[in-house]
């Protein structure tokens, strides 16, 4: 029978912030800290972010066409986060998103659409996670 590990905080044993998890192959170790993303959201068409789903984002500024502003609430400790970006799509059209202009505490996304890669405003919400250690 499995066991269920049924629990309201976990902390490390030598420190609280650090709780070490092994991998599939039983030799490379990490800390559980740096496997969490730090920024979870969706960025909306109307240059906003779902505040149900998002997790450390404190304002999305909607900038000219295709450019959106996003803070974080808890800054990270450098600007080299990690990110993941997931990008919706349809039949008549490709979109992408980048991250760009990073800082610490805010980054600023890029929607690009059509063959030519032109930057444009979305009618669909991109998904956004980064990863990285928080100042």
């Amino acid at each position: 029978m499995a066991s269920i590990l049924k629990v309201d905080d976990l902390r490390g044993n030598t420190a609280a912030g650090n709780i070490t998890i092994t991998a599939e192959n039983n030799s490379d170790t990490y800390t559980l800290q740096q496997t969490v993303a730090k920024v979870t959201g969706n960025i909306q068409p109307d240059g906003s972010s779902n505040s149900a789903v998002s997790v450390n984002i404190s304002s999305v500024t909607d900038g000219s066409t295709g450019l959106n502003t996003v803070a974080v609430s808890n800054a990270f400790s450098a600007a080299l986060a990690v990110s993941a970006l997931i990008s919706n799509h349809d039949s008549s059209y490709n979109r992408g998103l980048a991250i760009d202009d990073t800082s610490a505490s805010s980054f600023i996304t890029r929607s690009y659409g059509s063959s030519n890669g032109a930057l444009m405003d979305t009618d669909t919400a991109h998904s956004i996670a980064f990863f990285g250690d928080l100042a």
